[in-house]
């Protein structure tokens, strides 16, 4: 063999060795079909800020309220609060406007980092720019949440499930809430169901961040209750029924925006 040859051989040679060596260096791709609940929320945030009509219309004070992890690393729903200056939704350069402000609530799914819906007051596509015609009910998807109420079992008051269908919404929480201050309906209490809640007591705010849900009630809560029993029998038909959600760890109760000597015996 020549030279030449030789020479050309040994330059293939390290020209393979170095691709193997610096190929097995690089760094793994990383699986972006993943995205973190911060990552997923600050792109929907994004979104509202840069492309939702109604808010770049005339919308302002925009601040987050809360989040539900739909299909883990994958999906998310994020529900988002603004004012408007006027009433109505998305472009109204071209209508007369009673300067009024206007409170939204806007609910955003983003999936795998893109934004697929963004619904202002269940009743305005974002994306599509249009009103959303109203369901008939018997079009409504329903979802199953459960609600805790007392019941007498083996001689004591223990918590006890009872199923609730009610119309899907990403407040699931909100949702749970408003059913289990309803109370027990008729049949349910023929059953001995009974609640520890007063009559009267209605929900405030309610929102969930790092897991916490932060739950605020009209005064009417403790009004009359006494009693170490009574009040940890109100506590944990709230927490019980806010903890089902996997978005929630831990449950901070407040009347009129106040945490301190809340439902103490």
């Amino acid at each position: 063999m020549d030279k030449k040859n030789i020479i050309i051989i040994a330059v293939i040679l390290v020209v393979v060795l170095a691709l193997v060596f610096f190929g097995s260096r690089q760094e793994p791709v990383v699986d972006r079909e993943i995205f973190t609940a911060e990552e997923s929320r600050e792109i929907a945030e994004n979104w509202i800020l840069n492309n939702s009509p109604t808010y770049l219309f005339d919308g302002f004070n925009l601040e987050f309220v809360s989040e539900n992890e739909l299909l883990a690393g994958k999906i998310y729903s994020f529900v988002f609060a603004f004012d408007s200056r006027a009433a109505g939704y998305g472009d109204r350069s071209d209508q007369m406007l009673a300067q009024v402000i206007t409170p939204h609530m806007i609910e955003v799914v983003v999936e795998e980092g893109e934004v697929v819906s963004a619904i202002t007051d269940q009743a305005f596509d974002e994306i599509k720019g249009e009103m959303i015609e109203e369901a008939m009910p018997d079009e409504l998807e329903m979802i199953d949440i459960s609600v805790y109420f007392v019941r007498v079992i083996d001689g004591q008051e223990s918590l006890a499930e009872v199923v609730r269908p009610v119309p899907y919404t990403v407040e699931t929480a909100r949702a749970a809430m408003e059913e289990l201050l309803k109370g027990p309906m008729p049949d349910e209490e023929e059953q001995g169901y009974s609640t520890a809640i007063n009559e009267g007591t209605e929900l405030q705010d309610i929102r969930i961040e790092n897991n916490i849900a932060f739950v605020d009630f009209n005064e009417e809560l403790q009004e009359g209750v006494a009693g170490s029993a009574w009040v940890t029998m109100i506590r944990s038909q709230i927490s019980t029924t806010l903890t089902q959600f996997d978005t929630v760890n831990d449950v901070v109760i407040s009347i009129n925006g106040e945490t301190e000597g809340i439902l103490e015996p």
